[in-house]
């Protein structure tokens, strides 16, 4: 709870600190998402991932011409899947880890410096909390211990591009997920890894 408490109370800082400058766009995302555990440090390795539903609200937050402070609220679910041998049987057995995500990014973009279609490029970078909402296995969705309700702390990478379609600004957005933190019920060197392709509208 004061992970929690201590998130919000940065959040409010940046909105504070960022107001006087420009008035914020809000915006909400949704998509999908690839995601893994994995070893730390290791390239993106999706041979036993699992696929997600993922959404989310934002907020644009400009700080000067060129960069924007863009705090998120997400859900995404992150797992991995593995083949085990069960009675002379595999059996692929997901475990899965339902997350409520809080980036804070750093957007680099010029909206001053848009071609003749319209089209805006940026680049995203930052830090994230993910809080766990519930943990789960498949086929037999057996609820795992509680010690695996942690917090995952990671880093956020990322492209998109933003464009007018039918008089609404329309966003196309690719991320890297790396966690950072252990993960309960895993080898003690897995992390998470997640890659999310989602579509917005700046509201």
């Amino acid at each position: 709870m004061k992970t929690i408490n201590y998130s919000l109370y940065v959040l409010a800082l940046l909105l504070i600190s960022t107001a006087a400058y420009s008035q914020p766009n809000f915006g909400l995302r949704n998509g999908v998402a690839v995601t893994n555990f994995d070893i730390k440090g290791a390239l993106p390795d999706f041979d036993h991932g699992t696929l997600s539903y993922t959404a989310g609200a934002f907020v644009d937050l400009p700080i000067s011409k060129l960069l924007f402070i863009q705090p998120e609220v997400n859900y995404v679910r992150k797992g991995r899947s593995q083949e085990t041998t069960e009675l002379n049987t595999n059996v692929e057995t997901d475990y899965l880890i339902h997350y409520l995500q809080v980036p804070v990014l750093l957007q680099c973009r010029d909206d001053e410096m848009q071609n003749g279609h319209g089209y805006i490029f940026y680049l995203n970078a930052g830090p994230y909390a993910a809080f766990t909402l519930a943990d789960q296995t498949k086929p037999t969705l057996v609820s795992m211990p509680n010690e695996s309700k942690k917090t995952d702390w990671g880093a956020t990478f990322g492209l998109g591009v933003q464009t007018p379609i039918f008089g609404e600004d329309i966003r196309f957005d690719l991320r890297y997920d790396m966690g950072l933190s252990k993960i309960a019920n895993q080898p003690d060197d897995y992390r998470t890894q997640a890659i999310s392709l989602t579509v917005g509208i700046v509201l």
